[in-house]
């Protein structure tokens, strides 16, 4: 990306019929919301379907910890600000937008900082979605170490181990292993979820930003004095 913005600011990248260009990128961050809609659409309805089959409750009651629920939640709220983002894109990519007024007016200034400041607009705000998509994997992995340490308390607290003992410490350490499976499970998921839209908003975001740097003016080559 930062090889592309060079390009365009120096005025060396190949040039691209305007309108074509227009129509392109607008119909690709329109593809990208509704794609965005569809997903979020099926999701719902997974989560009907895990509702009906008291999948839910199975997994409120075999991680007591609350992390598996905790992944869920985050994985709503990113997936919420992806739409917004997504939303966000599609309005920027029609003609006359405020990012692409925006990054004329600083290109005649300073190409070198308004294709800076134009990558910061369009990709920015990802990296901070992308840490927290990675923060449900880790999360995850969190509760594996969790659903461990209590099965170690459960072999610790054993005082004896006859066959009664035994059994009853099989039934508990099942919790820990319940806990451990369950938020490994659900990070890995969330973490698969959230980075498919995210690469598809910094794909839409790299046409995106190719398309303002290319609707831009040339930047001016000073004259060697006579």
């Amino acid at each position: 990306m930062n090889r592309l913005l060079r390009a365009f600011a120096s005025g060396t990248a190949p040039a691209v019929p305007a309108a074509r260009r227009d129509d392109g990128i607008t119909a690709l961050a329109q593809r990208l919301f509704w794609a965005w809609a569809a997903q979020l659409g099926l999701v719902l309805f997974g989560a009907w379907w895990l509702q009906l089959r008291g999948l839910w409750r199975a997994l409120v009651e075999g991680d007591p910890s609350g992390i598996s629920l905790g992944i869920v939640a985050l994985a709503i709220v990113v997936t919420l600000w992806i739409g917004r983002r997504a939303w966000r894109l599609q309005a920027q990519a029609q003609p006359g937008s405020d990012w692409r007024r925006r990054y004329r007016d600083e290109h005649a200034r300073s190409p070198d900082l308004a294709a800076q400041l134009l990558s910061e607009r369009t990709h920015g705000a990802h990296e901070t979605a992308w840490w927290f998509a990675a923060a449900a994997v880790k999360l995850g992995l969190l509760g594996t170490v969790v659903g461990f340490i209590v099965m170690s308390l459960q072999i610790g607290a054993m005082p004896s181990f006859d066959l009664d003992q035994v059994q009853n410490l099989i039934r508990q350490m099942t919790k820990g292993m319940a806990i451990a499976l369950y938020t490994t499970l659900v990070g890995l998921l969330a973490n698969l979820w959230l980075g498919l839209q995210l690469l598809l908003l910094d794909r839409t975001a790299d046409r995106l930003a190719a398309d303002i740097l290319a609707d831009a003016p040339p930047a001016a080559t000073p004259t060697e004095p006579a």
